[in-house]
């Protein structure tokens, strides 16, 4: 370990060193708010056994384990052995495709199938080395089996947008599309037009900062899935506490020339030892809560070096002298090899062929025992407590986690009080803002509206993600049908003449109401398919006398031109996306049908569902509603727009969220 990286590798040697020996152990704890109190001692552990040949050993019992917290023998309270079998003819029957949050929750939860999220970490990965890897691994994902679950994840994505799909070859497109951008400050998201403001070194600590925050976010969420083992892939070339002097960057800070300058006089190296500290003591911290999560939520990180072997970590075009390369070098190694051996992964790390080691992460994931046990300390000290793992046989290793992280006197206090709960109507209407995974074409949305024959009319509206070059969509596929098979719809959507030059298109057509199941295929001019999606979706019911609203379509604009234009289109075509910027105008239309509808209500709620304002609602000719949603004044965050049929407390209304940014 370099001079350079030597407080971080000391600073964790009671985290890492039992976890090189052959037989660490484990003891997540994945206690959700309602039962937390009852689980507060209960501890697992899932034990990997295997031979001398790397076989796995199933026919263990609990009689043959021992377990010891602190060197205190502990009883085991529950066992169960994992196993998955990938030799298995796979009915699809039984590995239905992901097309709601409740089929998510209830795949997940079932043992024979492995929870895999691939963790692209964008920051932290060269455009080359992630242009290298991400074929590799997309065809590692092509060959998973089909019962596998498998979610992308980015830094800045949020854990709500995190999706499971067993559409392996989608997910494959979007794994080509991952894009390092190592030492590259170009703004491609809202948030990071703060780079313009902060120096090189500012920009890497809150890089840092939000890779690390979404690893400990994403190993707390996983833990919510369920018991069992979950595996993170962390794709990256790991963290650097410090951006040494001579390295270059590109974007808006520094074109072409170094980023900063080595110290001068012992004054200006005393005060670059202490910064140095100061930062690997905050890289500290922020290791240290992932490893508390993913222990307490029992998920394990592999992290995967995209530069395979590697000689160097910067090249000729970067002024940095050969120690300080190697020191980087070497400390984002360690950090690498740490975060696996603190949550019971492995480092895929000096390897140009990373495929070995990540069947390996399978066969880890598909023959282990989960055992429970209440632990006799009971800690209440929030501190790391060793566990170690042993089975009475002899010519076997066994694989564990070596501790878990105790909660505090404030963690149990903090977990019994009475939490918010929103509205269940408010958390599905969230569901809905979540963008597109990388590599997708399209992104499409689907409204209702009331018809007088008894059906519903069903809007479906699709919308190019990039609309020129050659994944630039002419037209898309669209096949609808009932949860019976019945063929509802079928043909194909062209590009509308939109105002705004959209590259989109929307379709009409009446459906029976229930559940609706809809198969899209954007198309090239040529006929070439470029993306697929799958959706279910449940058709409303806008029969009888009481009102109802339909749903809510939204325009964009920036100025009150822009609005006035969009009015006196002939055609529109409803945007997709449902993230807006402060300097942006929003049309809202819908539709009020039934007895009682009257003076139909807009109001803007925060994420609570408080009612923050209210918007005026004007008629239109053909008889609908519209309201204009200025949002200049609205700070960035997640809202709802609510529409009610009336302005009476019982009246029907529809939620649409949204999202403002900077």
């Amino acid at each position: 370990m370099t001079p350079r990286f030597l407080l971080l590798g000391v600073c964790l040697i009671g985290l890492a060193g039992a976890a090189r020996q052959n037989p660490p152990a484990q003891t997540p704890q994945t206690p959700q708010k309602p039962v937390f109190i009852t689980r507060i001692d209960t501890v697992s552990v899932d034990v990997i056994v295997t031979d001398r040949q790397g076989r796995p050993v199933t026919d263990l019992t609990p009689a043959d384990f021992e377990i010891r917290e602190n060197k205190k023998p502990q009883v085991i309270d529950s066992f169960k052995l994992i196993q998955i079998d990938d030799t298995d003819d796979v009915d699809p029957a039984k590995n239905r495709e992901i097309r709601s949050l409740e089929d998510q929750a209830r795949e997940a939860a079932r043992d024979d199938v492995r929870v895999i999220v691939i963790f692209l970490d964008d920051y932290h990965t060269r455009l080359g080395n992630s242009m290298a890897i991400r074929g590799k691994l997309a065809q590692f994902v092509r060959d998973l089996n089909p019962r596998d679950l498998v979610a992308i994840m980015t830094p800045l994505l949020p854990t709500s947008a995190v999706t499971f799909s067993r559409n392996h070859d989608a997910t494959a497109r979007q794994i080509l599309a991952f894009t390092g951008r190592k030492f590259d400050y170009t703004p491609k998201h809202p948030v990071e037009e703060i780079y313009m403001y902060m120096q090189p070194e500012q920009i890497e600590a809150l890089r840092n900062q939000i890779v690390t925050t979404a690893l400990e976010g994403l190993s707390v969420y996983l833990g919510t899935l369920r018991e069992g083992r979950k595996t993170i892939v962390y794709v990256s070339e790991g963290l650097l506490s410090s951006v040494p002097p001579g390295a270059r960057t590109t974007g808006l800070v520094g074109v072409g020339t170094p980023t900063n300058q080595p110290p001068t006089g012992i004054v200006g190296q005393m005060q670059a030892e202490r910064a140095l500290q100061s930062q690997q003591t905050m890289m500290l911290d922020y290791l240290r809560n992932i490893f508390r999560a993913a222990n307490r939520s029992n998920t394990s990180i592999y992290t995967l070096d995209p530069r395979g072997l590697a000689a160097s970590e910067f090249d000729i075009s970067d002024k940095v002298s050969m120690a300080d390369d190697r020191q980087a070098l070497n400390e984002s190694l360690d950090v690498l090899r740490i975060l696996a051996e603190n949550t019971d992964g492995r480092a895929v790390v000096n390897s140009n062929n990373p495929l070995p080691a990540l069947q390996q992460m399978l066969r880890d994931s598909s023959a282990y025992y989960l055992l429970g046990y209440t632990s006799t300390e009971a800690p209440r000290d929030g501190k790391f407590h060793e566990i170690k793992v042993s089975v009475k046989r002899r010519d076997v290793e066994v694989r564990a986690r070596n501790g878990y992280w105790a909660y505090s006197d404030e963690d149990v206090a903090r977990a019994a009080a009475p939490g918010f709960t929103r509205p269940p109507e408010v958390e599905k209407a969230f569901d809905a803002i979540a963008e597109p995974a990388a590599g997708r074409v399209i992104r499409s949305w689907l409204a209702a509206g009331r018809r007088e024959d008894g059906r519903t009319d069903v809007t479906v509206v699709w919308e190019a993600l990039r609309p020129s070059g050659p994944d630039a969509p002419a037209r898309v596929m669209l096949t609808a049908s009932t949860a019976a098979g019945d063929l509802v719809h079928r043909g194909r959507i062209t590009r509308a003449a939109d105002p705004t030059g959209r590259v989109a298109g929307q379709v009409t057509f009446a459906a029976p109401p229930g559940p609706l199941v809809l198969r899209l295929a954007a198309e090239t001019g040529d006929g070439d398919t470029l993306d697929t999606d799958a959706r279910e979706w449940v058709v409303p019911d806008f029969t009888g006398t009481a009102p109802t609203v339909s749903t809510p379509r939204l325009y964009r604009g920036r100025t009150a031109r822009d609005i006035q234009t969009i009015k006196a289109a002939t055609a529109l075509v409803p945007v997709t996306s449902r993230t807006f910027s402060r300097v942006e105008r929003l049309l809202v239309r819908f539709e009020v049908n039934g007895a009682g509808a009257v003076a139909p209500r807009l109001r803007m709620l925060n994420r609570n569902g408080d009612v923050m304002s209210e918007w005026t609602v004007t008629a239109r000719p053909d008889g609908g509603s519209e309201a204009e949603v200025p949002l200049g004044g609205v700070p960035p965050g997640d809202y709802l727009l609510e529409v009610s049929a009336s302005r009476e407390a019982d009246a029907p209304t529809t939620l649409v969220a949204f999202r403002v940014t900077g």
